[in-house]
């Protein structure tokens, strides 16, 4: 009779002391939603090397951010987060000084937990690059290479011109020689690139929504 009891009550204090275990551990799981607003600015260091001669759309483009992102004063992306995207269109350099050009479409976010959540964000200036690229952010957010200044193709195609007529070419047909001549000369523009290292800033284009360890700082 006294072994039947043991072997009815030690499975209920196993049971009991399991439940009080459990209930004294905070609970895990428990996230708090935050939601990062359109138009929120990230600073970001680059991984990959991007060339407008060399790479092709599609292409990935891994960064880690620099800076923690905060929403009313809360941190909710810590430094050291992915933030990864591709190319978008990409094009190389041209006669006639046009320099070459790419987009960067950043789309993901690697949250700590390992989550990772949809963004849609821009290229919006660059704060330093390892090679002193010559490239710069256009108005569309496109990484462009620079080309010959207008004043310069102005002075080669005047200076065309001027040989043109020198020649015995005269009038809209001395300026016209001046334009193909020019065409000819112009140096091809820049190629569009950055390397590995170079810091750069992004602009959230679209609302994202995170979840974040309650009382996370």
């Amino acid at each position: 009779m006294k072994g039947r009891f043991v072997a009815v009550l030690l499975p209920c204090l196993l049971v009991a002391g399991m439940a009080r275990l459990v209930a004294q551990q905070p609970a895990a799981s428990e996230t708090e939603e935050w939601t990062i607003p359109e138009g929120t600015e990230f600073k970001l260091q680059l991984h990959t090397t991007i060339n407008s001669k060399t790479s092709k759309a599609g292409d990935r483009v891994l960064t880690t951010l620099l800076d923690p992102v905060s929403v009313e004063d809360r941190d909710v992306l810590p430094k050291g987060v992915r933030i990864d995207g591709h190319l978008g269109e990409v094009k190389g350099a041209r006669r006639k000084g046009k320099g070459g050009y790419l987009y960067i479409v950043f789309d993901t976010v690697e949250l700590p937990s390992g989550e990772k959540v949809a963004i849609v964000g821009s290229l919006t200036e660059i704060f330093s690059s390892e090679d002193d690229s010559n490239s710069y952010v256009g108005v569309e957010g496109e990484l462009k290479g620079r080309g010959a200044s207008r004043k310069k193709q102005m002075m080669i195609v005047a200076s065309s011109a001027a040989a043109g007529a020198a020649a015995g070419i005269g009038g809209g047909a001395a300026a016209g020689v001046g334009g193909l001549v020019a065409a000819l000369v112009l140096p091809r523009g820049k190629q569009a690139s950055l390397v590995a290292g170079s810091l750069i800033g992004m602009r959230l284009d679209r609302d994202v929504t995170v979840n974040i360890p309650a009382g996370s700082q």
